[in-house]
């Protein structure tokens, strides 16, 4: 009775009772199925993942005593841009998480769309997956495949992958610090029309969560790829909880890459205020 919102869990489950090596071996038939041939459905299955679960994690915390094993957000922001494209305007993202035993599943979707005198002036939207698997009380692996596109960014299209080592330096509920590493491969369309190229580069990231108080809490992400192609991307935000479910949201965004073609800056900002629901 609840088939038009079983895709999503469908999926995940899938990749959980596989193997890593066989989660991998789907990541390429996903982004070819799902990206290769029509961005749009890639952003539309990690959107519909994330609005559409809040029910079926309902359902199941129903069902059982035990804690559920999926949590999510979807955010609703209005945006303050400058770089490539200086406008307000407004955006949607989701997150969807499944984490049961040493196995979590990730997936995320954002887009962000603006119209000045019927024209699009800013088109972005993306969707990632990342596969995270203990291999000890702190260490992990760590898997990641992303796509997205930007309109009127440093760059038209961009396909990254992949797979290293994680780890946790701090892991309480006061303050998480994660980091990570590993090889990659970058694959980039600077312009419409143009072909992919690729580049392999060292990937990095490291993942804080600080709850200054029982209502207030402060994350940031900070990813880089050094090599072939340089790019670095900070997510900063500050979280203010309103009531158990629904938080007021703050946050501001770097983009940089280095290799930006001739006419398009290399810095892109983005600042966000907006409402994040959990569930």
């Amino acid at each position: 009775m609840r088939y038009s919102v079983e895709a999503g869990p469908i999926l995940i489950r899938m990749l959980h009772s596989a193997q890593i090596e066989g989660a991998f071996c789907l990541m390429p038939i996903l982004f070819e199925r799902f990206i290769m041939n029509s961005p749009f459905k890639a952003c539309a299955l990690a959107a519909a993942i994330a609005f559409t679960s809040a029910p079926l994690v309902a359902d199941d915390a129903a069902d059982t005593d035990a804690k559920s094993p999926w949590s999510g957000t979807t955010d609703i922001n209005a945006l303050i841009t400058s770089g490539n494209s200086s406008q307000t305007s407004f955006g949607i993202g989701g997150k969807l998480i499944y984490a049961e035993g040493p196995v979590k599943h990730t997936v995320t979707g954002f887009a962000d769309f603006n119209r000045s005198n019927g024209l699009s002036d800013r088109e972005r939207y993306g969707a990632a997956y990342n596969l995270a698997y203990s291999l000890s009380e702190r260490t992990f692996f760590s898997g990641d495949a992303s796509y997205e596109s930007n309109k009127f960014g440093a760059f038209r299209e961009r396909i990254a992958v992949a797979a290293g080592i994680g780890y946790h330096i701090f892991d309480d509920e006061k303050l998480k610090l994660t980091v990570e590493a590993a090889p990659s491969v970058i694959f980039s369309k600077n312009f419409e029309g143009a072909d992919y190229e690729s580049d392999f580069s060292a990937f990095v990231r490291t993942t804080t969560e600080f709850q200054i108080s029982e209502t207030t809490k402060f994350s940031n992400v900070a990813s880089a790829y050094f090599g072939g192609r340089t790019i670095f991307e900070n997510k900063a935000a500050l979280q203010f909880k309103i009531i158990k479910s629904l938080s007021s949201k703050i946050s501001f965004d770097v983009l940089y890459d280095q290799d930006a073609p001739a006419g398009r800056a290399a810095t892109d900002t983005i600042a966000r205020v907006g409402v994040s629901y959990g569930f």
